[in-house]
C-alpha cells in the first residue's frame, strides 16, 4: 500500500473512533481520550520524521486535546522561521507554560539572523541573565550602545552565564571605553569571593600595574593561605589588606583552624580591616570552633560584639556539649524573641530549668510543648511519659471543588502527561498550574495529587498551602508491602524505613541528588554495587535504583549494616545513613557519653541534624 494511503487509513480510523457520520461520539469519553492519545503520539512521530503535511492533517483533529499546545510547540520550535505562526501561537497560548519557552528560542533565532529590531520589538521582562544579554546585544546593534553597555556592566558583575550571547555582549563591553581597570578590579574581587581563582587570574591583564601586583599576591595567598602568617608589604601598603587578610584567614581555617586563629588574633589589630569585615570574620571563626566541638567555642561565641542568629544558636549548643546548664540558660536568654518561641529552644529552656532544679517551671514548658506535633514536642511528651500528639486533621475537599480543578486546562494537561507516563513534564506542568493558586485551591490540589496517587507532589503541594495537619497525605503508607518485607527480613522497625524514605526522597522514586544518590531511599550507586556483590546479584546499571523494589531492598540492607556497625543504635545509624559512617564517628564524643538529644543538636550538618 502506498505511504500516503497508510496515513489516510490511520487518520480515518482515528476519526472513526472519535465521531460517527453525524458528528456525535460513538464511544464514551475515556475511549475518545485514548484515541486522542494515540493520535497525539502519531503526530509527534510525524514531527520527528519531518512529515509536515501529515502532521498538520492529524493535528487539526487534536485542537481540543489538552496537550495540543505542547504538541504544536514541538513543531514550532523546529520551524522558527515561521514568524506568523509563532506570533499566532504566542497570542493564542500566551498563558501556557510553552509560550515563554518558544519566545526564548525564537528570539535566539532572530539574534542569529541579526534581526535586532525584531528582537527588541518582541522583548519581555526576564530575570534570566542570558535573555538579558540577548536584549543588550539587540540594543547595541540598534543604535542604543550606551544603554546596552550599562546593562553589560551590570550583568558582567552579577553572573558568568555560559552562553554565546553573553560572551558576545561582554566582548563588546571589553572593547569599549566603558571598560576600565576599576571594573576589572571589581570583577576580580567577586571571582575570588566566589572561589573561582581561574576566572580571577584571567583578569590580570586588564588591571593597572599597582592592582596587578596586589592581585598576584592575593591569588598566591588563595592557593597557599598559610603564607598569610609571613610579613609582606601588602599588609601595610594595600587598600585591600584587610579584605585579603580576612579572606585568607577563613580559607586557612578550613585546613588548620588553630593556626589560622592564632595568626588572626596576633595580627588583626595591626592591619586596617573594615568593621563589617572584622565582625563577619570573627563570627565565622567562632562558628568554625563550634562546628569542630572545641572546648573554647562557648567563650569565643560569648565575646562576639555583633553575633549573628547562627552564632547565638551555636553558643547554646557549645554549652550543651559541656552540659553546662547555667551557661546554656544564659545563652538561651540571648536569643531574639521570635527564636525563643520556637519548639527547639523552648525544649532546651525546659531542659536547662530542669537540670538547674527549677522543675515546676520546666514541667510547665514540657506540658505546653507536648501538645505540639514536632520532634521536640515528642521529646517533651516522652519526658512526661505521655502519648505523643499527632493532631491529625485531614483536609476536607468537596467532590465539586475537585472536579472544578480537574477541568482547568493546566490540570488536564498534567493528567494527560501522567497518562502518557511522562513524569518530568507532568511535574513541570503541575508546578506551573499551581504557581498562582490561593491557599484554598492549593489544598484542593494537594488532595487531587493524593487522589492521583502522586505522593511526592501531594506532600510538597500541601506544604506550599501551609496545610500541615493531614497526616495520611503528608506521611502516606505507600510501598508498605516492600517495606514490611525487608523490615522483617532484617529485624528493623518498619517505621524507621518509612522515616528514612520519607525524609530522603518524600516518596519520589525518580529522586536523583546532586551527588548521585538515587531513588526512594537515595542509595549511592557505589554502595549499591557493593550490596549487589554481597547479595550475589548481578548489578546492571545506576538507573536500576529508580526501581522501587530494588531501592528499598538495597536501602534496607545498607541501614541494617549501619545498625550493626553502630551497635544497633538507630540514632547513630540514621545519622550515618545521611552523612556517612566516617563523619558520624568523627562526631562521637571523645571523653564522655552524651544524651541522645544533645548529640543530635550538636550535629554540624543541618540536613543530617534535621
Amino acid at each position: 500500500m502506498p505511504h500516503k494511503s497508510i496515513h489516510k487509513l490511520f487518520f480515518q480510523l482515528v476519526l472513526c473512533c472519535l465521531f460517527n457520520s453525524n458528528g456525535f461520539a460513538v464511544e464514551d469519553a475515556s475511549q475518545n481520550r485514548i484515541a486522542q492519545r494515540q493520535a497525539f503520539l502519531q503526530a509527534e512521530r510525524y514531527i520527528s520524521e519531518n512529515r509536515e503535511a501529515d502532521y498538520f492533517a492529524l493535528a487539526a483533529s487534536l485542537k481540543s486535546y489538552p496537550l495540543y499546545p505542547f504538541l504544536h510547540y514541538q513543531w514550532l520550535k523546529n520551524h522558527l522561521e515561521d514568524q506568523s505562526s509563532i506570533e499566532l501561537y504566542l497570542n493564542e497560548y500566551a498563558d501556557s507554560r510553552f509560550a515563554p519557552q518558544l519566545q526564548s528560542k525564537w528570539l535566539l533565532f532572530l539574534a542569529k539572523q541579526q534581526r535586532w529590531e525584531s528582537v527588541l520589538n518582541h522583548q519581555y521582562p526576564s530575570n534570566n541573565p542570558e535573555t538579558q544579554c540577548l536584549f543588550g546585544l539587540a540594543q547595541y546593534h540598534s543604535n542604543q550602545p550606551a544603554t546596552a553597555l550599562e546593562s553589560a556592566k551590570r550583568l558582567w558583575l552579577q553572573t558568568n552565564p555560559d552562553a554565546e550571547n553573553c560572551d558576545a555582549l561582554f566582548g563588546l563591553l571589553k572593547q569599549s571605553s566603558s571598560f576600565d581597570s576599576d571594573l576589572a578590579w571589581q570583577k576580580f574581587k567577586l571571582e575570588l569571593s566566589n572561589n573561582n581563582p581561574q576566572a580571577a587570574s584571567q583578569l590580570l591583564g586588564f588591571l593597572s600595574e599597582p592592582r596587578r601586583q596586589i592581585a598576584g599576591v592575593w591569588l598566591k595567598l588563595y592557593k597557599q593561605p598559610e603564607l598569610v602568617k609571613q610579613n609582606g608589604d601588602w599588609k601595610r601598603d594595600s587598600d585591600q589588606a584587610g579584605q585579603i587578610f580576612a579572606q585568607t584567614i577563613l580559607r586557612w581555617a578550613d585546613s588548620d583552624l588553630s593556626a589560622a586563629l592564632a595568626t588572626w588574633d596576633r595580627e588583626k589589630n595591626t592591619i586596617n580591616i573594615a568593621p563589617e569585615i572584622l565582625i563577619d570574620t570573627e563570627n565565622n571563626l567562632a562558628l568554625a570552633l563550634a562546628f569542630k566541638g572545641e572546648a573554647d567555642a562557648y567563650q569565643r561565641l560569648a565575646q562576639l560584639s555583633k553575633p549573628s542568629k547562627a552564632n547565638r544558636e551555636w553558643q547554646i549548643r557549645a554549652a550543651l556539649r559541656a552540659q553546662n546548664w547555667s551557661a546554656a540558660n544564659a545563652a538561651l536568654a540571648g536569643l531574639d524573641d521570635e527564636s525563643k518561641l520556637q519548639d527547639k529552644w523552648q525544649y532546651w529552656q525546659a531542659r536547662a530549668l530542669h537540670e538547674l532544679g527549677q522543675k515546676q517551671q520546666a514541667e510547665h514548658l514540657f506540658q505546653q510543648l507536648a501538645q505540639q506535633r514536632s520532634f521536640y514536642g515528642f521529646l517533651a511528651a516522652e519526658k512526661l511519659q505521655q502519648p505523643i500528639n499527632l493532631a491529625d486533621n485531614p483536609i476536607h475537599v468537596s467532590a465539586e471543588e475537585m472536579a472544578q480543578l480537574k477541568q482547568q486546562a493546566n490540570f488536564q494537561m498534567v493528567s494527560e502527561f501522567l497518562a502518557l507516563d511522562r513524569q518530568l513534564e507532568a511535574k513541570r506542568q503541575w508546578w506551573f498550574a499551581t504557581a498562582n493558586l490561593d491557599k484554598h485551591d492549593l489544598a484542593v490540589a494537594a488532595k487531587l495529587a493524593e487522589q492521583w496517587q502522586w505522593p511526592t507532589i501531594a506532600i510538597f503541594t500541601s506544604a506550599k498551602a501551609h496545610e500541615w495537619n493531614d497526616m495520611a497525605l503528608r506521611f502516606p503508607l505507600i510501598y508498605a508491602n516492600q517495606i514490611d518485607l525487608h523490615a522483617a527480613k532484617h529485624q528493623i522497625d518498619p517505621a524507621l524505613i518509612f522515616g528514612l524514605l520519607r525524609q530522603e526522597s518524600a516518596f519520589d522514586e525518580t529522586a536523583d541528588s546532586s551527588v548521585g544518590a538515587k531513588g526512594l531511599m537515595q542509595v549511592m550507586p557505589k554502595t549499591a554495587k557493593e550490596i549487589a556483590a554481597e547479595l550475589k546479584q548481578v548489578w546492571q546499571r545506576d538507573s536500576s535504583l529508580f526501581n522501587p523494589n530494588l531501592n528499598i531492598q538495597y536501602g534496607s540492607f545498607y541501614y541494617k549494616k549501619l545498625l550493626e556497625e553502630f551497635d544497633q543504635h538507630p540514632l547513630l545509624a540514621t545519622a550515618a545513613y545521611n552523612a556517612g559512617p566516617k563523619k558520624v564517628k568523627r562526631w562521637l564524643p571523645n571523653n564522655q557519653a552524651l544524651p541522645g538529644d544533645i548529640w543530635i543538636e550538636l550535629i554540624p550538618y543541618k540536613e543530617t541534624r534535621e
